[in-house]
């Protein structure tokens, strides 16, 4: 989670809230992966990142989803990554070579100077932006520069490094490149559950305090008996909050990672919205932004329960996104997201 202040917020809005309703879509049509470790489909391609031939220096793992191919670089036994260089073809003669077939690294499509050296790097590359029409057989030429460092920081050993496959020629160069099969991806149905729905909450990590931590009297117990979170104080600009469902008493580990919220606030109005991932769907929206860390009931006392919120919409049916503008803030805001969610009926088999 990031957060940015935006000179000259309010007269930005607009392009703020045209920017936000792109992301969703891109969001709902699983276009952008978010930040976990992405999933892929089927069997990956594992193969060993050898430095100087033949010194196991890590792996190099090449997965794909529906959009995007994934290749990531491992250092490992001590090494850590200078240098990653890729590019992936549809055939061997494909990959940038000298007349001789040596492969001119300086030419590969993918490139990165890693400072500080990097224990792991993966590059997502989108299925539409490769340079060929078939992607059922890649060829993946992975190269890299790895280091050891002493207990200062400072480089003691230096190798280049290739992914472990076939070479490009026997002479002399040890080059190689190895294949790797586009996976299917197939989605299964689950049992189907009539009415399956779960609560969510939007959380935004070290702005987040969970319900359950609330002691607004001081007596040392908690004020509520019911797990989310509020989340604040929110300067002016923009952010992005995982959206978790059934995490009881707060934990992650036993909830689902479901969507985004995304927020942007100009100093007096904020625009937010609401996006599920693919199978998720929205059922129910309940909102609270204000300067007090909680709602208010209808007696004035502090409330977690969403149908007490002041904005909310209903009967959504099954929706992928959903958004609100509200005005009249000032200061620092807390924001309460709340989504009844529907869609758990349904899992994802590769």
């Amino acid at each position: 989670m990031s957060n940015r202040t935006v000179p000259r917020i309010s007269s930005l809005f607009p392009i703020a809230v045209a920017i936000i309703a792109g992301m969703a879509l891109l969001w709902w049509s699983g276009g952008i992966a978010h930040a976990e470790t992405p999933e892929t489909c089927g069997a990956d391609t594992v193969v060993t990142l050898y430095a100087g031939q033949t010194i196991d220096a890590g792996t190099v793992t090449v997965g794909n989803d529906e959009y995007n191919l994934y290749v990531t670089f491992s250092a490992q036994n001590g090494w850590l990554l200078s240098e990653t260089h890729l590019h992936v073809a549809d055939t061997e003669e494909a990959v940038p070579q000298t007349k001789k077939g040596n492969p001119k690294v300086g030419n590969f499509a993918y490139q990165t100077q890693h400072d500080p050296a990097a224990q792991e790097f993966t590059y997502t590359i989108a299925k539409a932006d490769l340079a060929f029409d078939s992607t059922d057989s890649l060829v993946v030429a992975a190269h890299a520069v790895v280091v050891q460092l002493d207990s200062e920081g400072n480089e003691i050993e230096n190798e280049t490094d290739w992914a472990d496959g076939d070479r490009f020629t026997n002479r002399r160069r040890w080059a190689t490149y190895f294949g790797h099969t586009w996976q299917e991806c197939v989605t299964v149905l689950g049992p189907l559950t009539s009415g399956a729905t779960e609560t969510a909450f939007a959380f935004g990590g070290t702005l987040a305090t969970c319900f359950l931590d609330i002691d607004q009297d001081n007596d040392g117990n908690g004020d509520f008996n019911r797990w989310g979170w509020t989340n604040g104080g929110l300067a002016p600009g923009m952010y992005s909050f995982e959206i978790y469902a059934g995490a009881g008493r707060c934990d992650l580990s036993k909830g689902a990672f479901v969507g985004m919220l995304t927020v942007f606030y100009d100093g007096a109005s904020a625009f937010v919205s609401y996006d599920l991932f693919h199978p998720y769907v929205l059922e129910e929206t309940h909102l609270y932004i204000g300067s007090d860390i909680l709602a208010e009931d209808v007696n004035g006392n502090p409330t977690v329960a969403p149908g007490q919120y002041p904005t909310i919409h209903d009967n959504l049916g099954g929706v992928g996104s959903d958004s609100y503008t509200v005005t009249g803030l000032s200061g620092a805001i807390n924001v309460v997201a709340h989504v009844t969610v529907a869609g758990f009926e349904y899992f994802a088999g590769f």
